[in-house]
């Protein structure tokens, strides 16, 4: 038997346009929990199956992993799954997971799935896999019984009790495959994402008005002595940033274990893996449960950092990829918990490293109105205590946010401008998307960034300040690892910095393909694209 798992993850329409190179740890984790019960998988992204014949899909039954914005690329994979289905004469069972299923049972309704997963899978999963769900025994009494899923019983979708987060301990207990990385055509040249923390801390709530007249009344539940009291709001308002619903669905954090971390970064590379992401709502968060265990850690802002732990976890890594072309970043962190002892730590194992940093808003009313941990001005000061230590820093911001107006878009701004002068190497800005168990999941869809003058302020200054920094880049020499061809022209190839840094369109690299490059960058191509072409190839025992 073989389950096929679909990494839909991003795909929207069936392609994934951005972030090609990033390989998450959810389908991979599915794949080790199949993998414990000795069964097989295979890991497709949703482009390979949709752009695959349908002759040479050989598996049993089907598991897909997807956003709420993948909703297109789900439906046109089940759609062909079932076409399969007719042709081989054979039935499946279906099973829907990630964060689209939070949408709740509509998902279900609209999606021909006969199961969904909903919130973390490993214990749902092994539930069903401990009752021979996949041998042709799935029983109503086993959907039943099983919280943490939802499930179509004739037209009707019964929506079960929510599973209990997984402890600290069962978190440990199950581990992301390796092996199955190797699925991804492009993995050697991916940032491949090793979980560190699962879970967010951030148990603020947003300010906003929510369109059903809920509105925060400052009861102080928030910041409440107690941590566990953080946890339930008295009008329900969910937890967290208000356009995030990771602390609704994963609660506080949780994080692995040292050993675990090491174990399959070194698998993986192993497998010929070159860049890893280590991830994380907030990394400064790794093992900070311990400090006030065994209640939850809903605090984004004391205790400090474990320095403790985190040194522990990149003294390793630093001996693991020390005289290798392997590069290892960080992503996310809070401003919030990000201290000058944090980046010495960082920037002794990891130099130079990249890090990522939300920002969201440069205006420090509306930030407070999102319900963020970390202040625009503690942003800039985590900025600038990055720099200080060499290290380089990405940037995110969110466009048609709750909240948002003329003078938060003209702040922001000015926000963007102040960080760019600071050194950041990049802006990524994102359209405001209402997310299911987020705060703000009922709130509209805003209008493009072209149809509204404060989200065209934000979306025009990110493009101009990247495209700036991307003609800085010009005349610089990388080490690129080649990853596809490009879909415009097959003689030019796509490739990536190993120490992070812009996608490269570069001239006649076909013959390079999975392998690393000195490549020198000519000409900034838009803001989030250059062009480069190669200067020599490097030596065969570097390659992957």
């Amino acid at each position: 038997m073989t389950i096929l798992i679909i990494d839909a993850l991003g795909s929207e329409r069936g392609f994934r346009r951005f972030s090609r190179d990033v390989i998450g740890s959810g389908p991979r984790m599915v794949a080790g929990v199949l993998e414990k019960h000795k069964i097989q998988s295979k890991i497709m992204t949703a482009e390979q199956f949709l752009n695959k014949k349908i002759v040479r899909i050989s598996a049993n039954h089907l598991l897909v992993s997807a956003m709420t914005m993948d909703f297109p690329a789900v439906e046109q994979i089940v759609q062909k799954w079932n076409k399969l289905q007719r042709i081989t004469k054979t039935s499946s069972i279906k099973i829907l997971g990630g964060p689209i299923t939070a949408a709740g049972p509509n998902i279900l309704l609209n999606l021909d799935f006969d199961i969904g997963i909903i919130g973390e899978a490993e214990g749902t999963l092994t539930e069903l896999i401990q009752n021979k769900i996949f041998n042709g025994k799935i029983t109503f009494n086993i959907l039943e019984s099983t919280k943490g899923l939802m499930y179509r019983l004739e037209n009707e979708i019964i929506e079960n009790e929510n599973r209990q987060y997984l402890t600290k301990e069962e978190l440990n207990a199950y581990k992301a495959s390796t092996k199955r990385v190797q699925d991804y055509v492009f993995y050697r040249a991916a940032r491949i994402f090793v979980e560190c923390v699962r879970g967010c801390s951030n148990f603020l709530r947003p300010k906003v008005q929510l369109p059903d007249g809920r509105l925060c009344n400052n009861c102080g539940t928030c910041s409440a002595p107690e941590l566990s009291r953080r946890m339930d709001c008295p009008i329900d308002i969910p937890p967290g940033c208000g356009y995030c619903a990771v602390p609704s669905i994963y609660g506080p954090p949780r994080s692995r274990s040292v050993k675990n971390i090491i174990t399959e970064i070194k698998e993986l590379i192993e497998l010929g893996a070159t860049r890893f992401n280590l991830g994380a709502s907030d990394f400064m968060d790794y093992q900070r449960e311990e400090q006030v265990a065994p209640k939850p850690l809903t605090d984004p802002k004391y205790p400090p950092p474990n320095y403790q732990q985190i040194e522990s976890l990149l003294s390793k890594i630093a001996d693991l990829i020390s005289g290798t072309d392997i590069y290892v970043f960080i992503e996310n962190i809070k401003a919030s918990l990000f201290t000058e002892q944090a980046a010495s730590l960082i920037s002794a194992y990891l130099p130079n490293t990249l890090l990522s940093i939300g920002a969201e808003t440069g205006s420090k009313i509306h930030s407070k109105q999102l319900g963020r941990s970390s202040s625009p001005s503690e942003v800039e000061k985590a900025v600038q205590i990055a720099r200080r230590h060499n290290l380089r820093v990405h940037t995110y911001f969110i466009h048609g946010l709750p909240g948002q107006t003329l003078q938060t878009a003209i702040e922001t701004r000015r926000f963007m401008k102040k960080l760019a002068q600071q050194g950041i190497d990049k802006i990524t800005v994102y359209k405001f998307r209402p997310l299911p168990q987020s705060a703000f999941e009922e709130f509209p869809i805003p209008p493009s960034s072209s149809n509204d003058k404060a989200s065209d302020i934000i979306a025009q200054t990110a493009i101009k300040i990247n495209r700036e920094k991307k003609r800085e880049l010009i005349g610089n020499t990388e080490r690129v690892i080649v990853s596809e061809l490009s879909k415009n022209d097959k003689k030019k190839a796509i490739g990536y910095p190993l120490r992070g840094g812009p996608t490269i369109l570069i001239d006649n690299a076909a013959k390079y393909l999975h392998k690393i490059v000195h490549v020198q960058i000519d000409k900034a191509l838009s803001d989030k694209l250059v062009g480069g072409h190669v200067i020599s190839s490097i030596n065969s025992s570097s390659n992957p």
